[in-house]
């Protein structure tokens, strides 16, 4: 069940993650990358997205069935999310924070989705859901989709000042997350 307290949690967190994207897209616009303090801020909260889980899950282990085909999901998708969490994100390194520009990467996992890492948190996320699944569960995880999207579309902009044209083109191949896509008058075009 629902209660007004969850409601004003996942309230917070999407407030939350208007004002840190947007100054982390002020940052990409100012200096070319994040400052420390931003990516700091950043980070934190991830975390405090994360640790939010407790408010919204009934993670008591002694409460997760282990004999239901739901547990073998839920352990599979985690299992799937942390490999290509595992691999994508050492890749990215300090490119990550906008802080080494380098060459646009366009290999590996990031030919199939240009956020493959993302991709692979919201796995794990739902893995996580399916364990102890509940309303509150889903409302935490369909945060997840919206804030990441926010930050997202402040790293395209800042992918598109840098490498502009070529950046362009691989957008146009490549889904944003996991190969949804709209129609435009040029034909495929993903999001």
């Amino acid at each position: 069940m629902i209660r007004f307290t969850h409601l004003l949690l996942a309230a917070g967190l999407y407030v939350g993650a208007i004002i840190v994207f947007a100054r982390v897209r002020l940052d990409y616009e100012v200096h070319g990358r994040l400052s420390g303090l931003v990516a700091v801020l950043q980070t934190g909260y991830f975390f405090i997205y994360m640790a939010s889980s407790y408010a919204f899950l009934d993670s008591r282990l002694s409460q997760v069935n282990t004999d239901s085909a739901l547990f073998f999901l839920a352990l599979g998708l985690m299992t799937m999310g942390l490999l290509v969490v595992a691999y994508s994100m050492p890749i990215l390194g300090r490119r990550s924070f906008g802080r080494q520009t380098g060459s646009l990467y366009t290999r590996g996992l990031y030919k199939f989705s240009r956020n493959p890492q993302l991709v692979g948190c919201a796995c794990v996320l739902l893995g996580y859901i399916l364990l102890w699944p509940s309303w509150t569960g889903f409302l935490w995880a369909g945060l997840w989709p919206v804030i990441t999207h926010f930050m997202v579309q402040g790293e395209e902009q800042h992918l598109d000042r840098i490498f502009g044209e070529e950046y362009r083109a691989y957008c146009s191949r490549t889904p944003r997350y996991i190969g949804f896509w709209k129609r435009s008058n040029t034909g495929r075009r993903y999001l």
